[in-house]
């Protein structure tokens, strides 16, 4: 492995820590707005907030000429439809689960991933990395199901979002080859506003703007940290790593928000779901493990 691609590497793989770090934060920040606006209207004006400040960083960018290229349209158009199908069942989903659920569920999109694209080249992992994955997941099962299997409609949805995640990561890999990430996450979230908006004015009631001034941190924290840093260093990190891999580091997240979720929320975790960290640490440091070894060994070469 060359210098540049170590380099390449290593920064992926910070992209990717940065990522999981915000991303453990998302479903208690989500859970308080859905609870007080209903999930697609906590989810239409996080979007919202986004947009402002993605146009912002796109126009100081200068991205104008992104939008001439007429080979990421279509990435673009399938990555809108998937990334707004997740985050829509994801929103809806927390007024029926726990954050703790829709974290664990979201992490299950590794299983999905190597199902989906396991098998496609520049996605492929080693034996160790595969059985790394098989003990995250198992780990995973344990922490949602503590004790016995009560599947609600909020982790049913979560579920459906889980499998769609992987398609829209690999569109979004695919339109920033052509694209910038910043065009990427602005087009995708201007496509995706005024479908939500439709859907929440039809299937929610309207809150007041009394209610929606009260959500403010919650909404600014999701727009901001959620849609706008925390995807651009997703994306970033899928650029330069396999999805799988990504996904795979992804596995520290739900663990964090149950560490959130006990000290913010006191919602202490059962032990089951303690036990079931244990595969998902061994199994992220065989996933990545592997990996850290060849970047070293291409660094000194």
């Amino acid at each position: 492995m060359s210098v540049i691609e170590a380099q390449r590497q290593r920064q992926g793989e910070s992209f990717a820590a940065g990522m999981v770090f915000l991303e453990s934060w998302f479903p208690i920040a989500a859970a308080i707005s859905v609870v007080a606006l209903g999930g697609l209207h906590a989810y239409f004006y996080s979007l919202l907030f986004a947009v402002v400040a993605l146009a912002f960083w796109w126009v100081s960018r200068r991205k104008f000429s992104d939008l001439k290229n007429r080979k990421a349209y279509f990435p673009l158009a399938m990555t809108s439809l998937f990334i707004t199908s997740l985050f829509a069942l994801t929103f809806v989903a927390l007024q029926y689960t726990s954050a703790i659920n829709v974290a664990i569920i979201l992490f299950l999109q590794i299983l999905f991933s190597y199902v989906f694209l396991g098998r496609k080249p520049g996605e492929r992992l080693q034996v160790k990395q595969i059985l790394g994955a098989t003990l995250m997941t198992l780990g995973a099962l344990l922490v949602l199901f503590p004790g016995k299997i009560d599947l609600r409609l909020g982790d049913f949805l979560v579920l459906l979002a889980a499998m769609i995640a992987p398609i829209a990561n690999l569109y979004q890999k695919r339109a920033r080859e052509y694209v910038s990430s910043p065009t990427v996450l602005l087009v995708r979230s201007l496509l995706a506003l005024p479908v939500i908006y439709v859907l929440a004015w039809l299937l929610e009631d309207s809150p007041s703007f009394e209610m929606i001034q009260q959500q403010l941190p919650s909404l600014l924290f999701v727009g901001i940290m959620i849609f706008f840093l925390s995807k651009v260093l997703w994306i970033e990190a899928i650029y330069r790593l396999p999805i799988t891999k990504v996904n795979a580091l992804f596995a520290f997240s739900p663990l964090l928000t149950m560490l959130w979720s006990w000290w913010l929320l006191d919602q202490a975790p059962h032990w089951f779901q303690v036990l079931g960290a244990l595969p998902i640490v061994i199994g992220a440091y065989w996933v990545s493990g592997a990996n850290f070894n060849s970047v070293k060994r291409g660094a000194k070469r």
